[in-house]
């Protein structure tokens, strides 16, 4: 039985879309997929097991970062290092939610997350995720996805999105997923009902400045694919997989491009099941559903659903 690896190339987020390729290659050729990433103490992915790319799995290998249906033909027997996030569509489309599926969160990470959101009860809950870090605001008085590959949302979009949350509903709790520290986050803490994940991160990555996140990214992750309803960052694969693959359909409010504090446009996605190209493509061309300040036909009195972790 030929090895497939995926090595820690990109966040987590990231890596976990390459998954949907790697079964795709074990289900036609038969691969065992090796996964050597630190976070595997946090969750598990069924039928793969854990190790390490070292110089013996190197050697010899077929470094994949992209493949289309020709490149995937030619694949048997091979063994792979694998760094492709996408691959023919016929093949992963419909597998992608089943292989999903097979990411679990530790148990005692589980139920920490059940506990958390045991204290706020049915209230409602909407997701917040700052993704700042490696992702650079372009201009901070426009929401701009052209200037840098990985655009981040200005602070201020998200206090007019909650705040717009809050004129329409009475009562609400917002779970705020972020990079770095979450108590930077002075305003939005100050203003607003916002909880945090009390699990902190054991992990340090290469690029502290970066990647650095004080509470378990993997925690949050499934944390934050609890909320019914997500303040998200087009384009990320954190906020996809939180909103579109684990758990069940969330509703997300993203800034439309060109969005300005005193003109801070919002649009409705919902992409649940579909993978990360669809929601990157909706996200840099803007395609979100308009809506109204007053997110008229937003959905906002459902509570967190956790029955699924």
């Amino acid at each position: 039985m030929p090895n497939l690896y995926i090595d820690e190339f990109v966040g987590i987020s990231n890596r976990l879309e390459t998954l949907p390729l790697a079964f795709a290659i074990r289900k036609a050729y038969g691969h065992d997929i090796i996964l050597d990433w630190r976070e595997l103490d946090s969750f598990s992915v069924a039928d793969t097991r854990r190790g390490k790319v070292r110089i013996m799995a190197r050697l010899g290998a077929e470094r994949i970062r992209e493949c289309d249906a020709a490149r995937f033909a030619t694949l048997r027997n091979k063994k792979i290092i694998l760094r492709s996030l996408d691959g023919p569509s016929e093949l992963l489309d419909p597998i992608y939610l089943e292989v999903a599926a097979k990411v679990r969160l530790a148990p005692m990470l589980a139920e920490g997350v059940r506990a958390f959101f045991a204290r706020v009860g049915n209230r409602p809950m909407v997701g917040v995720q700052v993704r700042h870090g490696d992702f650079t605001i372009v201009d901070e008085n426009r929401y701009d996805v052209c200037g840098a590959e990985w655009p981040a949302v200005p602070l201020w979009w998200y206090e007019k999105a909650m705040a717009a949350v809050c004129r329409k509903e009475k009562d609400p709790c917002f779970f705020l997923s972020c990079t770095g520290n979450p108590d930077s986050y002075a305003t939005l803490h100050r203003n607003f009902d916002v909880l945090t994940l009390d699990l902190r991160s054991p992990y340090g990555y290469k690029d502290a400045t970066d990647h650095y996140s004080a509470v378990n990214p993997v925690a949050d992750l499934f944390a934050l694919a609890c909320c019914p309803v997500i303040l998200a960052t087009p384009i990320s694969g954190y906020s996809h997989w939180a909103a579109n693959v684990l758990g069940g359909p969330a509703t997300c409010i993203v800034p439309l491009p060109g969005a300005t504090p005193d003109a801070p446009a919002m649009g409705v996605l919902q992409l649940y099941g579909k993978r990360l190209p669809a929601w990157r493509t909706a996200g840099r061309g803007g395609r979100a559903e308009r809506v109204s300040g007053g997110l008229e036909g937003v959905d906002l009195t459902r509570g967190v659903t956790t029955d699924w972790l």
